[in-house]
């Protein structure tokens, strides 16, 4: 069990990779409709597929919905998602010897685990039950008019268009993300990459770019309360996520404070900003500008290739190759994941 605990909502998943089932419990929520055609289209993004990206695991993921009369949700809203694609046999070989980068030997520090099959609580697969969080809180937030949107920016060493080139509306981004493929650009040399490393039995890295239109300013706090904090640490319970940047982020690191800077104008009577290197967050608050957030996923350690590892059980090294179903780009596939870990730190953060 993982469980959020924020200023006005609380979110709850249970479950592992391969227990007979997966679930979400969501607090503060009393009132509110149920949007069940957001979370299942947050769900249906998630869901595997035949795509050259996606792992071969298939599961139905159609939620059963508990703490809901009328289509309004009660003091606790639960949904449950069988797990009905189990393989378990696929980690037989791999008990006690962790996989290198994997959650596996940290877990087995945690908890003294020696079998790591489908990485238990670990595992990509409970990301549906985030995305039936981030489902409902996308719903609450379009009615607000608050719109959160991912794509795939870069894979390996291919770049596409990013907000960094650009100043893209929602309305644009939607339209040039429509495909098989959510990115803005570049999305047949992205497939091609993928599809180099997967035919190695290898996987791949990749970079995903998330925004936020329509969040008022003044929104989030100073230090610990802040807004940059609040987004990052949701976005790192997805798994694969290393590093979190808004705006122009790393690229500071190399710039100088005039070329940096955004500066202030006044247009049609209104305070706005001729840049958004900032990605619309100072001082932990939201400056009224499109929130930019840039997201590192690293290449999934679950790999058909040789590799180093050690054998817990027999205290020796040894090798492994990693067999199974996974994906060898996590990409496409965390996009609504990373929508919802946004929209469940922004929907806490206005709820009164």
């Amino acid at each position: 069990m993982s469980k959020f605990i924020g200023k006005n909502l609380t979110v709850e998943i249970n479950g592992e990779s391969h227990s007979s089932e997966i679930s979400v419990i969501v607090g503060g929520l009393k009132g509110f409709p149920l949007y069940k055609d957001d979370i299942l289209d947050t769900l249906s993004r998630r869901k595997a597929s035949a795509s050259v990206f996606s792992t071969k695991r298939i599961e139905g993921d159609e939620p059963e919905f508990f703490g809901v009369e009328n289509d309004t949700l009660q003091d606790v809203f639960k949904a449950v998602v069988k797990n009905n694609n189990v393989k378990k046999q696929d980690y037989s070989s791999l008990f006690g010897k962790p996989r290198p980068s994997h959650a596996d030997y940290a877990w087995y520090l945690k908890d003294g685990a020696l079998d790591f099959s489908g990485g238990g609580r670990f595992s990509g697969r409970l990301t549906a039950p985030l995305c039936i969080a981030g489902g409902e809180c996308l719903g609450i937030l379009k009615k607000k008019g608050i719109g959160i949107i991912a794509y795939v920016q870069s894979v390996g060493k291919v770049k596409g268009a990013s907000y960094k080139d650009h100043r893209l509306s929602l309305v644009q981004i939607k339209e040039y993300r429509i495909g098989a493929f959510p990115s803005l650009s570049k999305k047949e040399e992205m497939l091609s990459e993928i599809s180099a490393y997967a035919s190695e039995g290898n996987s791949v890295g990749a970079r995903i770019e998330c925004l936020v239109y329509g969040l008022n300013g003044g929104v989030g706090n100073d230090y610990f309360d802040g807004l940059e904090g609040k987004i990052s640490s949701l976005i790192y319970s997805v798994p694969a996520v290393k590093g979190v940047e808004f705006g122009d982020g790393f690229d500071f690191c190399e710039n100088n404070g005039k070329d940096a800077n955004d500066p202030l104008t006044y247009k049609d009577g209104k305070v706005t900003t001729e840049t958004n290197r900032s990605g619309g967050i100072n001082g932990g608050i939201s400056n009224g500008n499109v929130i930019t957030i840039g997201v590192a996923l690293r290449p999934t350690p679950s790999i058909s290739i040789v590799q180093r590892t050690v054998d817990l059980v027999r205290k020796e090294n040894t090798q492994i190759c990693v067999k199974g179903r996974h994906d060898p780009c996590i990409a496409p596939r965390a996009i609504p994941a990373i929508e919802s870990a946004v929209a469940i730190a922004i929907l806490d953060e206005i709820l009164n």
